[in-house]
């Protein structure tokens, strides 16, 4: 799971860094930057881990080379749910690949994905596209070390006392034995496995869910869908609801249908947080508003509440999200990502019964 909040605030000795290597090949980025300075921080983790009963085999093996890296501080100022407008982050996440991939897997994995969505309520089709959306369905490598990715977010200020959490939260999973350490790789910012799940999450809600005894997120496709459900149902997701629809907005919505949360109907707890979604309305409350489907037509009759997310200026389309779209805004707290996962998952439906029709 990614991060999509960007500070101004940048440890100084991580932006003279950055300063200094402004373009950086792919083979280049991922090396190390030797800096004194972080191996005074790194023996004071040490320490702390020893006083958190952390054995000395776990430190000495997960803490022994590990320095900070370029790459993971500019990918984390960098971030693609900010950077990229609604229709590039979109066209890029929904692409034509991942639908029919993920259309294929939501065949191919029906048992599986059928058994996690029994077990903890949430629709097939959501698994996979978080699944598709997160290592496009377990095929992205992973290359970073869990350790050396949160140590240095750690010890970079912006949002180093969250990354200092998950840092210990690794060093008990590698203690305790629930996974090795050449297993335990990642994303840029730490996120491990399948599901791209942080250490303080794997903890909180990674599942067994064949039973064999591991919650093995890299490599067990049960254990990746089973916890992907999990999370979501952790954060109230509905399996009576989906997530929301694209609508075609009245002349001028743009501005005239923007309005404050306390403007509308009270949302759900999960989705309260999320003040920038606006004012949730009752969907008949929307259509007298003039926000229709697509093609024109009524929205759905049913009285359900709904935020509307406004994309890029000018297009004069939205969309209208329900509360599931908050629990998937828990994976991700991006307008964009959450949006992604739904469109997909609206599109690799539609492919998986026409490949069950053939």
């Amino acid at each position: 799971m990614r991060f999509a909040v960007v500070s101004r605030v940048v440890a100084p000795v991580i932006a003279v860094l950055i300063s200094s290597y402004p373009v950086l090949a792919q083979d280049e980025a991922v090396q190390p930057v030797p800096d004194p300075a972080f191996e005074t921080w790194l023996e004071a983790v040490r320490e702390e881990a020893r006083e958190r009963g952390i054995s000395e085999t776990t430190i000495g093996q997960a803490l022994s080379d590990v320095t900070p890296i370029v790459r993971v501080i500019q990918r984390d100022r960098n971030q693609p749910e900010v950077k990229q407008t609604y229709a590039r982050y979109l066209k890029s996440r929904v692409s034509e690949w991942r639908k029919t991939r993920g259309a294929q897997a939501l065949v191919d994995n029906a048992p599986t994905l059928a058994a996690a969505a029994e077990k903890y309520g949430v629709q097939e089709r959501f698994i996979a596209a978080i699944w598709g959306v997160e290592t496009n369905y377990g095929t992205v490598p992973l290359t970073y070390s869990v350790f050396d990715a949160v140590a240095t977010l750690a010890y970079d200020k912006r949002r180093g006392k969250r990354f200092r959490r998950e840092l210990f939260a690794a060093l008990q999973i590698l203690d305790g034995g629930m996974t090795t350490f050449d297993k335990l790789k990642g994303s840029w910012a730490g996120a491990m496995g399948q599901p791209q799940f942080m250490p303080e999450n794997y903890l909180k809600y990674a599942v067994d869910m064949d039973e064999d005894g591991e919650r093995d997120i890299w490599e067990n496709k049960a254990d990746v869908q089973g916890s992907i459900a999990n999370y979501l149902r952790s954060f109230g997701w509905r399996s009576d609801q989906t997530w929301g629809r694209k609508v075609r907005l009245p002349d001028g919505g743009e501005q005239s249908l923007v309005a404050a949360q306390e403007e509308g109907v009270q949302p759900d707890r999960q989705c309260r947080s999320f003040k920038s979604m606006g004012a949730w309305r009752d969907l008949q409350d929307w259509q007298g508003l003039g926000v229709r489907r697509l093609d024109g037509t009524d929205l759905p009759s049913r009285s359900i509440p709904a935020s509307l997310i406004i994309g890029d200026e000018g297009d004069g389309e939205g969309y209208l999200v329900y509360r599931n779209f908050c629990s998937i805004m828990r994976y991700n707290p991006s307008f964009k990502y959450a949006l992604s996962v739904g469109l997909l998952s609206d599109a690799i439906q539609a492919g998986a019964t026409a490949i069950s029709s053939r």
